[in-house]
């Protein structure tokens, strides 16, 4: 059985369709799998079981990125198209059944999954990793264990806490045993003062590993910690596919389709009511609560 799946560009919603994914090799042991990602996608998808192909094409003006997809598919006959991104190219390509999936703002992404496969099994995110991401995230992660994930950018200023914030949450003497691991890119770091205030934090022990490792490695070096904080972002869902107990700071964003998924992990939404000048900014999340949260989850 030859399965084509048209993915998402973005990590994020990437991270969340390895659950489609993983349900898919269970319930088609002898199916090949192709995917359409993108290059800051494919890192996850490397070590899937059964994969045929990759197909990686980042997007293009004028949506010139169809063409060439369609153009790397159209050669083929497929079994099952699954098409993620909602567009019209499930339509122009050789296959006996398509799914197309068509996202709503009620519910968390990973049940509008299971509607789609049409199936009542759980399903969770799967990060697929081998001897050498297991190998390397060795490597990368420092001694001095128990360890707390921290990940304070996103792709966009308005959806992420001030790093002031954290700075000044870590003053609780509840962060003293741990060592705290930020996560992120350095060309996302807005002000180099504050990072480095928070990297040199007085009386706690902070290990930046920005820039450092693929996504699947980070997962492995993420599955040790006992908790991440941060925006929602690719490393929040990445955090909420692992053991990890997850928190995810939300502001404009939707945190009913994109919370942390999995038992236990949390969402913290803005309160619109407090500011209305900057009604969906994180700023309206106040140290106290988030304080509050893990203690909560880590008693």
């Amino acid at each position: 059985m030859k399965i084509l799946i048209i993915n998402y560009s973005r990590v994020g919603d990437s991270i969340l369709s390895t659950a489609l994914i993983n349900n898919l090799l269970e319930e088609y042991p002898e199916s090949q799998i192709s995917i359409v990602t993108s290059s800051i996608s494919k890192d996850l998808f490397e070590n899937i079981p059964r994969l045929e192909n990759l197909i990686v094409i980042d997007k293009k003006k004028y949506s010139l990125h169809w063409l060439e997809i369609w153009k790397s598919v159209i050669n083929k006959k497929w079994d099952l198209t699954i098409d993620l991104r909602s567009s019209f190219l499930s339509y122009l390509i050789r296959t006996k059944k398509y799914k197309i999936f068509r996202g709503n703002d009620n519910s968390p992404k990973i049940e509008q999954f299971k509607k789609l496969l049409n199936t009542s099994k759980e399903i969770t995110p799967h990060i697929w990793i081998d001897e050498e991401d297991i190998s390397k995230s060795k490597k990368l992660l420092p001694d001095g264990a128990p360890y707390i994930a921290v990940a304070p950018f996103s792709n966009w200023p308005q959806k992420d806490w001030s790093l002031q914030k954290y700075i000044d949450l870590f003053q609780n003497q509840f962060f003293q045993k741990y060592t705290i691991l930020l996560f992120g890119q350095s060309r996302d770091i807005r002000d180099e003062e504050l990072f480095n205030n928070l990297l040199n934090h007085i009386n706690l022990r902070v290990v930046s590993l920005f820039d450092q490792g693929n996504l699947r490695q980070l997962s492995k070096i993420i599955d040790h910690c006992e908790l991440f904080i941060g925006s929602d972002s690719a490393l929040m869902h990445l955090a909420a596919s692992t053991r990890c107990k997850t928190i995810g700071l939300f502001g404009p964003t939707n945190h009913v389709v994109y919370g942390p998924w999995g038992e236990g992990n949390i969402s913290i939404k803005s309160d619109t009511n407090k500011n209305s000048t900057k009604s969906f900014y994180l700023e309206n999340i106040p140290v106290e609560e988030v304080l509050n949260t893990i203690t909560n989850m880590t008693l």
